[in-house]
């Protein structure tokens, strides 16, 4: 009779231990689920601000265009052409990785730049707070 009673003993503290788990583990899903959430949010305003920056831009070109500044532009082009290597030297092996950091603060908004030296600075400093933050 003792070790019925001892294998009863034994049966609650793994069903106790199981609930602790399964309790332990609702909390990390609600906390994952949250930070997903989160991180689609940060994506949204991201891709509305590379909208903004692609707009100004495309009407900086089509300016510099018409006025006969073509060399300026052809500055702009390997300008971005440096940001995208960068981009793919940083980031590209890490989109594969499994253990991605989080990404606590929202991006900052884009401000108003008037050169394109200044606007391939300012897209350098996102790309490397980016990668601080993973």
């Amino acid at each position: 009779m003792s070790g019925s009673i001892a294998s009863y003993d034994q049966l609650v503290r793994q069903v106790e231990a199981l609930k602790k788990e399964n309790s332990h583990l609702r909390r990390e899903l609600e906390d994952n689920s949250n930070h997903l959430s989160k991180l689609e949010n940060e994506t949204s305003d991201m891709k509305e601000v590379l909208k903004h920056l692609q707009g100004k831009l495309e009407q900086e070109a089509r300016v510099m265009v018409s006025s006969g500044q073509t060399e300026v532009l052809d500055q702009l082009k390997a300008l971005q052409m440096d940001i995208t290597s960068l981009y793919n030297l940083k980031f590209a092996p890490e989109v594969t990785s499994a253990g991605r950091g989080a990404e606590e603060s929202p991006p900052a908004p884009a401000s108003h730049r008037d050169g394109p030296g200044d606007l391939g600075r300012a897209t350098f400093r996102m790309l490397e707070e980016l990668d601080r933050e993973r």
